[in-house]
């Protein structure tokens, strides 16, 4: 078999979602479906610094062990103006301090550019949403080569 070498990660970015009230429901087949709209926020990186856009939305399903498997999506304007569309898809876990804490893989789109190299990357997340605070969720981006 042959030997691959681990992925050498580097962080990319720091992301604080604003987050909206939950509008959850159970589905005829007893799934619990939430959405929790995003409502604002900052992305700021090496060479990255921008606002997240209100209209994004994470999309989730409460799983039977009281994690959620989510997917966000949102657009994010950087100080030059370009926007990038940014899906994070995972798992957030819930914590014995009632703390959410959770591993995402992420897709950055972006227009051709001084950015469009974003388009290619793959990217690891880490995500943690405080105990209490239903405001925000707080996500880093890691560069995986």
């Amino acid at each position: 078999m042959h030997h691959l070498a681990p992925p050498v990660v580097t962080f990319l970015c720091a992301i604080r979602a604003e987050i909206g009230g939950a509008e959850e429901f159970t589905t005829a087949h007893g799934t619990v479906r939430a959405m929790f709209p995003i409502t604002g926020g900052a992305l700021l990186g090496e060479g990255l610094k921008g606002t997240i856009l209100p209209g994004g939305a994470d999309f989730a399903q409460r799983l039977p062990d009281g994690s959620y498997a989510i997917k966000a999506r949102y657009l994010v304007r950087l100080q030059d103006g370009t926007l990038l569309a940014i899906t994070n898809a995972g798992r957030m876990r819930l914590q014995p301090d009632g703390s959410f804490h959770g591993r995402t893989r992420a897709e950055i789109e972006a227009p051709a550019g001084p950015f469009g190299w974003l388009t290619d990357e793959v990217l690891f997340g880490t995500a943690f949403a405080a105990a209490g605070d239903e405001t925000q969720v707080h996500v880093a981006l890691w560069l995986a080569r």
